[in-house]
């Protein structure tokens, strides 16, 4: 069917994902003005009482907003674009076991590097605008610590999904199933759909104090995406790195070594940090060619799943 937003133009399919985005934005606007509009005073008023009955609110509104914002606009764009929806998206079937591995390996060898930015972006003046952008700050940090308060296993389950594998999916279907795929088709250039998707991501997250790491992050998972062209493989580490985050508030309540450890003020010197960046890219060359050797051995019929 030539309907299929694949058989449009890039740019008209660009509009019609950002059409969905924006379409999805602003119905989780809507449902959060309905039923969770009491929860901004939980955060701006430090006076208010944080009771459990708030914290769960808390969580149905990011379990929503996150479903609302990031998967239903990515499995609306596949809809769309091909009756293969979810394969449009980069959910394939194929999956590598050692790809996977790697994967995981990938995450830990870049961390060094993204910790050495995040000391770098501490050091960032914003100017005029430090101050709100610090008060900013402060909101997400209130938001988060009263999001993570956690007294039990089950506490820690909960937040697991709805903190990790639920971002995992949405954001790895929204930024690079969707958005960096829609922009490689436009600009025809990989690094620029990557880099463009990877600013996005790290704008979104809301935080200019991290923002440098987050965007570090951005590009190593679109280049990752780019490499093996299965979105499984960025969902595995997103999953990894946001659930550590999680694992890291509620061991490090109990445990001083992991509190250390998990602090984003520890200073990583230059030198491992471009030691770090190094084996990264080393290692995602080697995925990059063992993908080349297992891609032709998939069932690849639309090319269109698979831009160059």
């Amino acid at each position: 069917m030539n309907t299929y937003l694949k058989n449009q133009s890039p740019g008209m399919q660009f509009l019609a994902f950002l059409g969905l985005a924006a379409g999805f934005f602003l119905l989780n606007v809507a449902i959060s003005s309905l039923f969770f509009s009491d929860l901004s005073s939980v955060i701006t008023d430090k006076n208010v009482i944080i009771t459990p009955e708030t914290i769960t609110r808390f969580k149905w509104a990011q379990l929503v907003s996150s479903t609302i914002i990031f998967i239903l606009p990515a499995v609306a764009f596949g809809y769309f674009s091909s009756p293969k929806m979810f394969r449009y998206v980069g959910l394939h079937k194929h999956f590598s076991l050692i790809l996977g591995l790697l994967a995981v390996v990938l995450l830990f060898s870049v961390q060094p590097f993204v910790g050495w930015l995040g000391n770098l972006n501490a050091k960032i003046n914003f100017g005029s605008m430090q101050k709100q952008l610090l008060e900013m700050e402060a909101l997400y940090n209130r938001a988060m610590q009263t999001f993570l308060q956690m007294k039990n296993p089950v506490d820690l389950v909960v937040n697991l999904f709805i903190m990790a594998l639920l971002p995992a999916i949405g954001e790895e279907l929204f930024f690079r199933g969707s958005l960096q795929k829609a922009l490689l088709r436009m600009s025809n250039k990989p690094w620029l759909a990557i880099l463009l998707s990877s600013l996005v991501f790290a704008l979104l997250h809301g935080t200019f104090f991290k923002i440098l790491p987050i965007f570090a992050l951005g590009l190593m998972l679109g280049a990752l995406y780019h490499v093996t062209r299965n979105l499984w493989y960025n969902i595995i580490i997103h999953f990894f790195n946001n659930g550590l985050a999680v694992l890291a508030v509620y061991y490090g309540n109990r445990s001083e070594l992991l509190k250390k450890l998990s602090d984003d003020n520890l200073i990583v010197p230059i030198y491992v940090a471009f030691v770090s960046i190094f084996i990264a890219i080393a290692i995602m060359y080697f995925m990059k060619r063992k993908s080349d050797e297992l891609l032709p051995a998939f069932e690849t019929d639309d090319e269109n799943d698979f831009p160059d």
